[in-house]
């Protein structure tokens, strides 16, 4: 194997580019033998040693083996215009070495924040209150300068994702799918729209199928991505959950939006207030209840009044958002509905 870079780096994209061999399971790997150059080597009975590789992964690998190149997936990736970085690269960036296990090889369509951002995220399938809420946060923080992570998923991510790009922020979207079979597909013209400005991120591989456990993967990336998670609507069960979860490992803040305690697209969020998530029922909240370690906020975009108040915003969050009086704000609202009404 030979390439222009590291051996190291060509080994950590080789060995990504096997299903079954995570971040997990490559550092084992890498521990057991020294080296990735000596695993590449290595019979099947011997990969068989390290613990969690067993019969079914050694032999997928001892198979893909003569065929996998590192060099032909720079190539894949360039050609649809993305960069890959891994652990020892430079330019990988510093708050997803947080995490337990980063990702080992991080393939990014467009530019990632140098600081960490904040999580929106929620239910595929939200109610109207719960898209308008989406929009509401997600459009303070571009307000604010702050990046806004999500999955790119249907639902809550979209809608938070779709803000921001009509604001012109910068959206970080964290793929379970890799990036030339990027799902859900429909969301390809929005995640072009984000890597203009933010950046399309994932793990997976060209070899990699889009399977349901690749999402949960994806999770820990969104938290490692994030300063903060926002639940704004999940069910107990939603993968929104188990975004909130990676990011209290990793201690950092997680907020949760109340809503009526009968409906089950709240059963999520109230269980994480219940567990100290801090209640949030203004955007502005995200700023306040940091405790600690309130939020530092980036360099402001100048969101125009009207792209807030098309959000959903209230006069009190815009007056907030535009660091403006809200006498001045309410009668700049007052002129904006009456000339949109007029129609001048």
């Amino acid at each position: 194997m030979t390439g222009g870079k590291s051996r190291e780096m060509d080994y950590l994209i080789a060995f990504n580019m096997v299903s079954g061999i995570g971040g997990r399971r490559l550092m084992a790997i890498k521990n057991h033998f020294g080296s990735l150059e000596r695993a590449w080597h290595a019979s099947k009975g011997a990969l068989m040693e390290v613990e969690g590789v067993g019969p079914t992964i050694a032999d997928r690998f001892c198979a893909l083996r003569p065929n996998l190149s590192p060099q032909a997936e720079e190539a894949w990736a360039r050609g649809l215009g993305a960069q890959i970085l891994t652990l020892n690269d430079p330019g990988y960036p510093a708050y997803l070495r947080r995490l337990v296990v980063p990702p080992p090889v991080l393939y990014v369509l467009g530019a990632l924040p140098e600081t960490p951002g904040v999580a929106v995220v929620g239910t595929r399938k939200p109610s109207r209150v719960g898209i308008a809420q989406a929009k509401q946060f997600s459009a303070y923080l571009v307000s604010k300068g702050l990046p806004v992570i999500s999955g790119l998923a249907r639902g809550i991510d979209y809608f938070a994702h779709e803000q921001v790009v009509k604001m012109n922020g910068q959206a970080v979207a964290v793929l379970g799918s890799n990036l030339g079979n990027l799902y859900p597909s429909e969301h390809r013209m929005l995640a072009k729209q984000i890597a203009e400005r933010g950046a399309v991120i994932t793990e997976f591989s060209s070899h990699c199928s889009t399977v349901p456990g690749n999402f949960p993967r994806r999770n820990r990336i969104i938290a490692g991505c994030s300063r903060g998670v926002l639940v704004v609507q999940a069910g107990a069960k939603s993968g929104a959950i188990h975004t909130a979860d990676w990011a209290l490992d990793l201690g950092i803040d997680v907020w949760a939006i109340p809503g009526e305690i009968s409906d089950p697209l709240r059963h999520g969020t109230h269980r994480l207030i219940k567990q100290g998530a801090a209640l949030v029922s203004d955007p502005a909240d995200l700023l306040a209840c940091g405790a600690d370690a309130p939020l530092q906020e980036g360099s402001a975009t100048q969101p125009s009044l009207e792209d807030l108040l098309e959000a959903g915003l209230h006069a009190n969050a815009i007056a907030a958002a535009l660091d403006r009086p809200i006498q001045e704000v309410l009668a700049e609202i007052s002129l904006f509905q009456l000339q949109r009404g007029s129609g001048i």
